[in-house]
């Protein structure tokens, strides 16, 4: 059995191994997973470089989500799992990137659909979209909600449900060629940014005003956008890929009682009942069985192409998500 072993943080070209080890068994409790595909996450990379919420112990196997085969049970477990397709729960604990994974049975989740390819991507960037627009204020019909990488995985998930519920989106991106992939997600307004983002993000509102914003930058991407929030409104933080947070102006804090919070899903992983947890990932699975939750997808490789694997992950203009995939 083929897996990827992490034996230092750094450079995923330099620190991980590729190991060649004996078929495991299920101890109580737990199953075999035989993985179809799994997904390489901005998340994966910086947990590798050690710059994640979440650092393991080395050496250990590394791949947040994944998706697979239920091929053995151990004692306590229902034996009717067996051919049964789940996806592995994100906990850190398990590494995906494998050949074959052992999960306690209250960390895989059956999941309905024929395409194991879309199932990989359907714990992290869906959720995390859904949890947006679900958890941090509550959005009625003909909300606006505003946000920047509005072309990020993230970014296509929230503006697909958000127009499930008749919320409007502003989108924010940061390449003029990104604004037509936008548009044809469903994006009510899609915005460049530039030095004219805030004048635009007023042109088009009109008298009307955001009540939510989302930033994965950080820095000052979103302020534009949050000098278009009403009243109380909020600003969520859920990521910083270009900078640190620079937070709210006094003037948003205190004149207009803008609220701003971070979110990591790991804590609603860790934190959450199990009934939501699997209520929330069956709803989206049903979405994405239906085809309308879709991720397009660049490039798959084998594990032993792993270098290759994440070389191309790491590049700054992709067309779509990177995945490992197994025979």
């Amino acid at each position: 059995m083929q897996h990827l072993v992490l034996t230092e943080f750094g450079d995923p070209q330099e620190c991980l191994q590729l190991v060649d080890g004996a078929d495991p068994a299920p101890g109580p409790g737990h199953v075999v997973v035989r993985m179809e595909a799994a997904a390489i996450n901005p998340s994966d990379l910086l947990l590798i470089a050690g710059r994640y919420l979440a650092r393991p112990a080395l050496p250990a196997t590394v791949g947040a989500e994944g998706v697979g085969i239920v091929e053995a049970t151990g004692p306590g477990v229902n034996g009717a799992l067996v051919g049964r397709r789940v996806i592995v729960l994100p906990t850190f604990k398990y590494g995906t990137w494998s050949q074959k994974v052992v999960a306690a049975e209250e960390d895989v989740v059956l999941v309905p659909g024929r395409d194991p390819a879309q199932l990989a991507m359907l714990s992290i960037n869906p959720v995390t979209a859904h949890l947006l627009l679900e958890k941090i204020t509550p959005l009625e019909i003909g909300d606006w909600v505003g946000q920047t990488a509005a072309n990020s995985a993230v970014g296509r998930h929230v503006i697909t449900l958000a127009k499930r519920r008749g919320i409007k989106t502003l989108n924010v991106v940061r390449r003029a060629d990104a604004v037509d992939d936008v548009r044809r997600a469903g994006g009510d307004v899609v915005l460049v940014s530039g030095p004219d983002l805030a004048a635009d993000i007023t042109r088009e509102l009109g008298e009307e005003n955001l009540r939510l914003v989302l930033d994965p930058l950080g820095g000052t991407a979103a302020a534009p956008l949050t000098s278009a929030l009403e009243f109380g409104g909020s600003v969520v933080s859920y990521g910083t890929l270009t900078a640190a947070s620079a937070g709210l102006t006094s003037a948003d804090l205190f004149q207009r009682e803008i609220r701003h919070t971070g979110f990591w899903l790991g804590n609603w992983y860790f934190r959450a009942p199990t009934r939501e947890i699997r209520a929330v990932l069956g709803h989206l699975a049903g979405l994405m069985a239906d085809g309308q939750l879709h991720v397009p997808i660049e490039a798959n490789y084998q594990l032993n192409d792993y270098r290759k694997a994440f070389q191309h992950a790491q590049t700054t203009q992709r067309g779509g998500k990177v995945l490992f995939t197994f025979d």
